[in-house]
């Protein structure tokens, strides 16, 4: 699991006038809205006791503890000791980390990590028909689990040849065979297109799309610093579905998915019900897969498993994470979750300017294991 990265960690609908408490990358956090309704991200663990901070109420902007009422503001400073009075001077030290925000295409993304705001990376910009679809687009959310690392659930979405024998709804068993292509790399991202020859259509996708239709155009693209993947299905031009799913690690052995499905016919939302059924089963039968991966993490090195050149897409992602652990940004889960004594959080980014005006503890960190690759 990595540090310095955006991660999706819930719906904007899931978050109103509560505090909401989420796990990820082994850590809780809490989310609320402040004054001017921006989402704010904590760590989940009140400095003075220990109390959880999503257990207790948001008051005017503020989270309150439900333990002794300690109040935290949206940068993770504490404003309000009770126990001080209204004169009581509250200590340097009474503060939690506090990570950087963002709602985007109906999703809340937090930066869990300490890089600056100039030095972390941009957020993914490449869902334009969110913004302009002015209802020429319908727009499905939802959310899975997968028992296995966030690594191999990635590599499964970008997966080329899994298709034929693990998804009944589309994958077709005349294409067993993989095709070459090419990997287009930029800074944050690895792009494929290619195309495939689609499975007739069941169900009432049938009324708009023809059996007889041509090969039907695939792109796909992860974005890295900011786990995700958008695969756009060209149907039968100009009909097209986009599938956006993000990836965000609970545990080292588990993952949590969430989706937009998009799609530019059958707009009616009377054909809602029909399309998230599809999607939820495709889904469940990759999860049938995924769950009994072993081992549920990604082996160390590349050796450790028989990749072939049809894996192409998901060794140059593997590829991209192995140099991020190289620059000790992977928490050491094991080592985090045995250190019962203390508790270990997500460092954040005001500790570079005071890292010793704090309480709780960063997680510890991952030395990269010797490589087998060279």
């Amino acid at each position: 699991m990595l540090i310095n990265n955006w991660y999706v960690l819930a719906l904007s609908d899931d978050v109103t006038k509560e505090p909401v408490g989420v796990h990820a990358l082994g850590q809780d956090f809490v989310l609320f809205r402040d004054r001017q309704n921006r989402v704010r991200c904590l760590s989940d663990v009140c400095v003075h006791k220990g109390g959880s901070l999503c257990r207790g109420k948001v008051v005017d902007g503020t989270v309150e503890c439900p333990y002794h009422g300690w109040r935290y503001d949206g940068a993770g400073t504490c404003v309000e000791i009770p126990s001080l009075g209204p004169d009581g001077r509250i200590p340097t030290r009474a503060r939690v980390d506090s990570y950087p925000t963002d709602e985007r295409w109906g999703w809340i993304w937090a930066f869990l990590g300490d890089l600056s705001e100039d030095e972390r990376p941009p957020l993914p910009d490449f869902f334009p028909e969110y913004a302009s679809a002015d209802g020429e687009w319908r727009f499905l959310r939802g959310k899975a689990r997968f028992d296995c690392n966030w690594v191999r659930a990635i590599e499964n979405g970008v997966d080329r040849t899994h298709a034929v024998w693990v998804h009944t709804d589309f994958g077709n068993p005349e294409r067993t065979v993989a095709s070459p292509y090419e990997v287009i790399e930029d800074e944050h991202s690895l792009y494929v297109k290619g195309s495939s020859k689609p499975l007739n259509k069941r169900g009432k996708w049938r009324e708009v799309i023809p059996d007889d239709r041509d090969e039907r155009a695939n792109e796909v693209r992860i974005y890295v610093p900011a786990p995700c993947i958008r695969i756009q299905m060209h149907m039968q031009p100009p009909k097209s579905m986009i599938i956006l799913t993000a990836y965000t690690p609970i545990s080292d052995s588990e993952t949590q998915l969430t989706f937009i499905h998009a799609r530019n016919f059958l707009l009616d939302e009377s054909y809602d019900e029909d399309t998230l059924n599809r999607v939820q089963f495709v889904i469940g039968e990759d999860a049938v897969i995924l769950n009994q991966l072993k081992p549920a993490r990604v082996p160390p090195a590349l050796a450790d498993e028989l990749l072939l050149e049809s894996d192409k897409h998901g060794v140059m992602f593997r590829k991209r994470i192995k140099a991020r652990e190289a620059l000790g940004e992977a928490i050491d889960a094991r080592a985090t979750t045995n250190a019962d004594d203390y508790v270990r959080v997500i460092p954040s980014p005001p500790r570079r300017d005071n890292p010793k005006r704090w309480v709780l503890r960063p997680v510890l960190m991952r030395e990269p294991p010797p490589s087998r690759d060279e």
